[in-house]
């Protein structure tokens, strides 16, 4: 799925997105440290020991439901239609939105190019999977303007979520933090390499290869097609956290 630093670059897209209602966006501005610690939140479940069911409603070997996630979250545990106070309820609607964009994600690229891709073999599109991310990873990390380290920071959550823990959520806030904050280092490559069974060396030198790229990758998955993707998730983003900002309850 989408790393923490692609997840927070589209929290900094919406804060500025006209197609938010105002007031919806001033809730977001008001209470950025929550919000941003939303976008990355469902994603502590790395840290936790959850399973990705857990924090993200949906099971990678099963077919998605036609709901999206997040409502499915939302049937779950309904509480979350009522937040706490405003910074709770910004923390929520990136949480929505990281659910949102995964689930886009999954739908439209994971399923039909790297679970059900007729190209090389599961090995091989399971560390292309993984090396996809980085590309992204590595573009969407430089645009991170510097107030999203200290904003991040000073996220406090309490009580905000019935499955991960305030611990579960600091230690991935601090974990984020430490690489996006002045003289801090990505940690990607070593994660995803360990992941895939890759050292950083080799991903690295993989990735600075346009030739290997293009031959294991792009002539499997068309750069115009992840662009496509790409546009549809932020569009779900955006029409998602206004449903959740505007309570809308009812689905479809």
């Amino acid at each position: 799925m989408p790393t923490p630093f692609s997840h927070l670059a589209v929290a900094q897209r919406l804060l500025r997105d006209p197609s938010l209602p105002e007031a919806q966006r001033v809730v977001l501005a008001q209470h950025r440290p929550a919000f941003l610690l939303g976008s990355i939140a469902a994603d502590a479940r790395v840290e936790a020991g959850a399973p990705r069911s857990a924090t993200h409603f949906y099971h990678y070997v099963q077919e998605m439901d036609d709901k999206p996630p997040w409502r499915i979250m939302m049937d779950a545990h309904p509480s979350l239609w009522t937040p706490d106070d405003a910074a709770h309820e910004a923390f929520i609607a990136g949480y929505v939105a990281h659910l949102a964009m995964d689930e886009v994600w999954s739908r439209r690229m994971v399923a039909p190019y790297f679970v059900g891709g007729g190209w090389g073999d599961q090995r091989q599109r399971f560390v292309m999977l993984h090396v996809i991310l980085i590309v992204l990873d590595e573009r969407d990390e430089r645009t991170l303007e510097p107030w999203q380290a200290g904003s991040l920071a000073e996220a406090a959550p309490y009580a905000w979520l019935p499955f991960l823990s305030d611990a579960a959520l600091r230690d991935w806030r601090d974990l984020i933090h430490a690489q996006i904050c002045p003289g801090g280092h990505s940690q990607t490559l070593e994660i995803f390499g360990s992941r895939a069974g890759k050292t950083p060396e080799q991903l690295r030198a993989l990735l600075d290869s346009e030739d290997d790229l293009h031959a294991k990758l792009w002539q499997h998955v068309p750069r115009p097609y992840l662009s496509q993707v790409e546009r549809e998730m932020y569009a779900h983003c955006v029409s998602q956290t206004r449903a959740y900002l505007s309570r809308q309850t009812v689905w479809p």
